[in-house]
């Protein structure tokens, strides 16, 4: 029997990556979710995320990232949809990773350096 891979999937949105690692293979199996909009009363991504795959508040954590990034647990692939706009080529005020979003990679960077995953797919 092959060996599950432990995902962890930061800027969750609704649960893409999960969805469609879930639905690829048994094996995938997501340990701990992050999703957050700053400055949002309503969090509708993560009560979509939520409402679907529950367990609210110890695998699906909806706190900011900078907040919750030393509860990443041991995993094995780091999945991430962190926002695009900082990278956009579509307007030339994108930033990258000094923008106001774009400072997101180094939490990014910080999870991988502390947990040494043994993969990692992001898409913005």
């Amino acid at each position: 029997m092959a060996k599950e891979i432990r995902v962890v999937e930061l800027f969750a949105g609704v649960g893409g990556f999960r969805c469609g690692l879930e639905a690829s293979s048994d094996h995938f199996v997501t340990l701990w979710a992050n999703q957050w909009e700053p400055g949002r009363k309503n969090q509708f991504a993560f009560d979509c995320y939520d409402a679907h795959y529950g367990d609210s508040g110890s695998l699906n954590v909806n706190e900011d990232i900078a907040n919750a990034r030393d509860e990443v647990p041991e995993h094995d692939l780091l999945v991430g949809g962190f926002p695009c706009q900082d990278y956009s080529v579509a307007t030339t005020q994108a930033k990258g990773i000094a923008g106001k979003k774009g400072v997101l990679w180094w939490h990014i960077d910080h999870i991988i350096k502390r947990r040494h995953p043994k993969y990692v797919l992001l898409e913005n």
